[in-house]
């Protein structure tokens, strides 16, 4: 049975109410007024036909997100995963796409799956810069501290630029909203999906190139939309990674999940 096309659902964990001038960078270049803007936290569970069960991302902790005055827990990521009937000690593996505290918050669900993390992130937050303020407020600390001390006890997978993790999933390193954030290539029956990850946090960023208020390098932001549009071009679906819309171009899983979890087909309901 082949093992390199997927099925992806996307998990809504969290959510929070912003406004646009709070979340985009600089949004007062756009000279428009500010208006609401609300984002969900997701994570993702993908099947592969031979029974491969891959986590991209792992949601935050409730202690964590008490910490984030806005935020709100939808359902826990254990709870999320029971919905799906998937037992954590099932997944087999866990790819990280950066570093934040809402997609490292439960990593001690998955001790018996292969930990995957991009290499530039994790040399980034191995320094002493990433000990800075305006850097650890992005972070959870604990999180962070134990992936670094899974990584010198060698239980990490590190990841290039570009690579091939598992057999139908390419990682993909654009930078931009963090040091060494990635976005995936996953093969589907129906063609490829792009997980974009907080290299697009929402449809509006990418369709107007508006970059994200969180960020270390806004040519590699502008870099990565351009990248991104040429895989949509070339017929990839793109998914934002906090857009709340995903609950509207997607269907919902049914059962316990509905509602929680969303699959992401190529074409909307």
């Amino acid at each position: 049975m082949r093992d390199d096309v997927w099925e992806i659902i996307a998990v809504r964990c969290g959510r929070m109410s912003s406004t646009k001038g709070a979340l985009y960078h600089r949004f007062s270049a756009y000279q428009e007024p500010d208006a609401p803007q609300d984002m969900d936290y997701f994570f993702y569970v993908l099947f592969s036909p031979a029974g491969r069960i891959t986590l991209v991302d792992c949601g935050f902790s409730v202690e964590e997100v008490g910490h984030r005055p806005g935020r709100e827990t939808v359902v826990t990521v254990a709870e999320a995963l029971a919905r799906l009937g998937v037992d954590p000690g099932t997944v087999t593996d866990l790819i990280v796409t950066h570093f934040h505290w809402d997609h490292i918050g439960n990593l001690d669900l998955f001790d018996g799956a292969d930990i995957f993390v991009p290499g530039t992130e994790l040399a980034f937050w191995e320094s002493a810069t990433s000990r800075q303020p305006q850097f650890v407020e992005h972070t959870s600390v604990a999180a962070t501290q134990s992936l670094l001390d899974r990584h010198r006890r060698g239980e990490l997978r590190v990841l290039g630029k570009n690579c091939h993790p598992l057999p139908g999933v390419a990682t993909i390193e654009v930078g931009g909203h963090a040091p060494g954030q990635q976005i995936l290539q996953v093969d589907t029956t129906a063609g490829p999906v792009v997980l974009a990850s907080d290299a697009v946090h929402l449809y509006e960023e990418l369709e107007q190139e508006r970059p994200f208020g969180i960020l270390v390098d806004l040519e590699q932001m502008y870099d990565a939309y351009s990248r991104l549009k040429r895989m949509q071009a070339q017929g990839a679906l793109i998914v934002p990674g906090h857009d709340p819309d995903v609950r509207n171009r997607f269907p919902t899983v049914e059962g316990p999940s509905a509602g929680v979890a969303y699959r992401i087909a190529r074409q909307a309901p």
